[in-house]
Order: structure tokens, then C-alpha cells, then sequence
């Protein structure tokens, strides 16, 4: 029988700092996944580290629009903001298999997470409608695979 998980959340600006408590009955598989899902946040395997000209910081993925490859160099778009991290998009997409983010192209990585809507475009493309108002094509290469990843 598959238990439910029950989420209660506690919010007041009385606590300076966030707590998870996990009541179970015994540490089962499911247990497992979200205590793994948290220690890899901890261990900041949820950030990319990215550059501009004057600086280094990190970032977290889901802040990340699209990543895309340009002359050898792989740029990082966010909201507001144009960033270069080194990993190749390769290495992104296999670092990203098990998240939102999906090819869309030759050059381009997309968080799904971020996108408005989508249309037909020419030749057996789509156009991606982002929520920021920018727009990326999605090959006809990729698209079957962002339409199974978008759950069509």
C-alpha cells in the first residue's frame, strides 16, 4: 500500500532560520529520495557557478532561463541577466537529465520551468514563448523530445 505524504509549513518571522523535520514511520525509498534531494541542495549541486566580466558567483538552475552555446563559449540567461559558465552544453544536459531543462537545439538548452507558451512555426519547428517575453526556436530535430518532455 503507498502511504501519502502529508506537507505542513510553518511560516513566521519569528524563525531566523529554515528547519525540515520529517516524521515517518520508517526510512523507506521514498524517505530516501527526499532526504538525498536535500543534501544535494545543501552540498550546492543545485548551483552553477557563472561569470561576467567582473565577477564570479553561483547560481541556482532554476533561476536559469536557457543556456546557450555561441562560438565556443556557453552563455547563461536568466531573468534579467547574461552570464558564461565553462561546462560545454553536453555536460550541462547530462548534468540536467533528470530536471526540467531540455535541447531544443544544436545550441540551446531550455528550463521548461520557464516557459509561457508555445506555437508552430516554419519547417516543423516551434517557437517558445518565455515568461520574461523572449523567444527561442525548438528545432524539428528536438521537438519530439521536448514535446514528450512537455507531455504532449
Amino acid at each position: 500500500m503507498r502511504s501519502f505524504l502529508k506537507l505542513t509549513i510553518d511560516s513566521s518571522g519569528e524563525y531566523t532560520e529554515t528547519e525540515i523535520i520529517i516524521k515517518c514511520r520508517c526510512i523507506d525509498r521514498e524517505v530516501e529520495k527526499i532526504i538525498e534531494f536535500f543534501n544535494k541542495s545543501e552540498k550546492n549541486e543545485n548551483l552553477l557557478t557563472v561569470q561576467t566580466d567582473e565577477t564570479t558567483k553561483k547560481i541556482k538552475f532554476e533561476d536559469i532561463f536557457y543556456f546557450e552555446s555561441v562560438d565556443e563559449r556557453t552563455f547563461v540567461y536568466t531573468d534579467d541577466n547574461v552570464y558564461r559558465c565553462r561546462e560545454k552544453l553536453y555536460e550541462l544536459e547530462e548534468m540536467l537529465k533528470d530536471s526540467p531543462f531540455v535541447r531544443i537545439s544544436k545550441s540551446c538548452i531550455l528550463n521548461m520551468d520557464c516557459l509561457d507558451s508555445i506555437r508552430a512555426s516554419f519547417n516543423g519547428k516551434l517557437e517558445a514563448l518565455l515568461i520574461n517575453g523572449e523567444r527561442v526556436i525548438i528545432n524539428r530535430h528536438y521537438v519530439p523530445d521536448f514535446k514528450r518532455k512537455f507531455g504532449l
